[in-house]
């Protein structure tokens, strides 16, 4: 049965953050107090400082001997299939492409666990769910993001051949890098 506590814990947990967000769309929107020049610099701030700190202090405080590895598998597992899935998506449809792969793969895999995941789950289910949590950003970060870069590379390589070279780019079949490189 769900309390008035429960419900009151949750509310706690995310009412703050979307009022700050509120809060913000408002101040840039109607009050005019930020320009979008002062906005882009704190989405800057915001991506090179805060996320970093607040992802290492979550990072810093897991102990990777008591991780709970049937939950971590039970993630990845689901992780593959969805990976796995995209993969034959993208190679059997004319409708499937790599882009589409990559967006798909991020928006159904990599939530939002860190800034609205830990406190809210720890809200709903105690604070037992906020160390799972945390396992799974660990692995986010050093597994799922790694992989989200390589997809970003491959695209990116794979879109200036194209562009380099394009009625010859479908019949590059090696290359050789030079070792003054």
């Amino acid at each position: 049965m769900i309390t008035g506590k429960d419900i009151y814990d949750v509310l706690a947990a995310i009412v703050p953050l979307y009022i700050a967000m509120m809060l913000a769309y408002g101040s840039v929107r109607w009050w005019k107090i930020f320009t979008p020049d002062q906005c882009s610099g704190i989405n800057r701030f915001v991506a090179v400082f805060a996320v970093p700190l607040l992802s290492f202090h979550f990072i810093s405080s897991n102990d990777p001997y008591a991780m709970n590895y049937h939950f971590i598998a039970a993630d990845s597992l689901q992780k593959v299939v969805i990976l796995v899935a995209l993969f034959l998506w993208q190679a059997f449809t004319k409708h499937g492409n790599l882009e589409w792969m990559i967006t798909l793969f991020s928006l159904s895999t990599l939530p939002n666990t860190l800034v609205m995941g830990i406190p809210l789950l720890k809200a709903m289910y105690g604070d037992f769910s906020g160390s799972l949590m945390v396992q799974i950003v660990v692995l986010q970060s050093v597994i799922w993001y790694t992989l989200m870069l390589f997809m970003f590379e491959y695209r990116g390589a794979k879109l200036l051949i194209n562009d380099q070279f394009p009625e010859t780019a479908g019949s590059i079949t090696s290359f050789r890098v030079e070792s003054d490189v």
